[in-house]
């Protein structure tokens, strides 16, 4: 379960692969209406509060510094540790209630190197209603998309350039979604290399719920596509998609101790390109199921994941039953996951944060452990209550 909270293209299918890919992609988003499976590990929070806002601009400046240190303990996967920060500052325009513009920046840096990254900032975001908002630009990684931590690895706000493309969210009373394409890398004709985007619908669909207790069907469709047909590079288009269907019971205790707590259980089903790792075949499945409980002291989680076959590039590496580039390969992978998640609220919109997971494999009998120390600094400052 998540802890932290931090600061806040048209489409052009180039084979016709792609284009049943994406018929898919978006009857999934209509027919389902969503995902909640909320993995742990880091989330950002960039959307700024939208109501009467017409005229007005602001700066606002999103920091994240983080120490994250990996040991597992697994034939395939080598452990490391990323320690950094990165910086966000931006400039946010209304020209009207129901539309922002942001413009800004974005280094990444990390501890004991002399290098750094640089990415630019643009996003276009239309508000029609209270329940719909367009992006295009940069995209809104809030809480790693609702994804959990098998199908799309917390990390990649560590590592990667902040995502950019296209995105619809929804927020209904009984539903919610959230559709985005992330294009890393777009081609013009004849370049050396494939056209290269991430795609994702996500939500959750609410079947009960009163002051107390709340019962929803989480459910996600994610995946990631390489090739196109105007690219000179060699060998096929490539695609990897996860389709996460699930049930999550939440409840409010008003214990002292014990204030809420939640019951997840997912299935998933991963294809992959054949041969692509030591796996045999070209699909597989996984099984997940997690418990927490929120207290004064942090939350407790526990949980048991059991991929058969089980892979995809996206998610974290340690759920994942292969790894490409690797010989190694297990036909099932069992761990037993143990979580402790502290946050710390510093002033609006900063926080200090302590994160701890425990993998235990009973089949290697070996454990694997995650730890992090996250402190976010997020602060906006109105310079014009008027358009300029």
């Amino acid at each position: 379960m998540p802890m932290f909270r931090f600061l806040n293209i048209p489409i052009h299918p180039s084979s016709k692969s792609v284009q049943k890919l994406m018929g898919t992609f978006f009857f999934s988003l209509l027919s389902l209406g969503a995902i909640s499976q909320e993995g742990p590990g880091l989330n950002v929070n960039y959307t700024h509060a939208d109501s009467a806002m017409a005229g007005k601009l602001l700066v606002e400046i999103n920091n994240l510094n983080f120490f994250k240190d990996n040991e597992f303990k697994s034939k395939y996967i080598d452990g490391y540790t990323l320690t950094g920060m990165w910086i966000r500052p931006k400039v946010l325009f209304y020209p009207d209630n129901k539309f922002r513009l942001e413009l800004g920046g974005q280094v990444l840096a990390y501890s004991g190197r002399e290098d750094y990254k640089l990415f630019p900032w643009f996003s276009a975001v239309y508000m029609p209603t209270k329940h719909i908002a367009f992006r295009m630009g940069n995209l809104d990684q809030d809480r790693n998309h609702g994804l959990a931590e098998p199908v799309m690895d917390s990390e990649h706000l560590l590592k990667d350039r902040p995502e950019a493309g296209i995105q619809v969210k929804f927020n209904h009373d009984r539903w919610n979604a959230d559709l985005w394409i992330d294009w890393q890398k777009m081609i013009f004709k004849g370049d050396p290399y494939k056209e290269r985007f991430a795609f994702g619908t996500a939500g959750a669909f609410t079947l009960f719920q009163n002051e107390k207790r709340k019962l929803s069907m989480p459910i996600v469709f994610n995946g990631l596509h390489e090739g196109g047909e105007i690219d000179a590079a060699p060998g096929p288009a490539q695609t990897h998609i996860v389709v996460s269907e699930g049930v999550k019971y939440e409840y409010e205790t008003g214990g002292s101790l014990i204030k809420s707590g939640r019951l997840e259980c997912s299935f998933l089903q991963s294809t992959y390109p054949q041969n692509e790792t030591a796996l045999p075949g070209k699909s597989g499945i996984g099984f997940f199921i997690q418990t927490a409980m929120n207290t004064d002291y942090g939350t407790f989680a526990s949980g048991y994941w059991q991929g058969n076959r089980f892979f995809t590039p996206l998610g974290m590496p340690l759920y994942q039953n292969g790894a490409i580039g690797q010989v190694a390969a297990v036909e099932v992978n069992r761990l037993l996951v143990f979580s402790y998640r502290f946050d710390h609220k510093i002033f609006d919109q900063s926080r200090f944060g302590i994160v701890s997971d425990l993998f235990y494999n009973p089949s290697t009998r070996k454990i694997s452990n995650c730890a992090a120390l996250y402190l976010t600094v997020n602060l906006s400052f109105l310079c014009s209550k008027k358009a300029l």
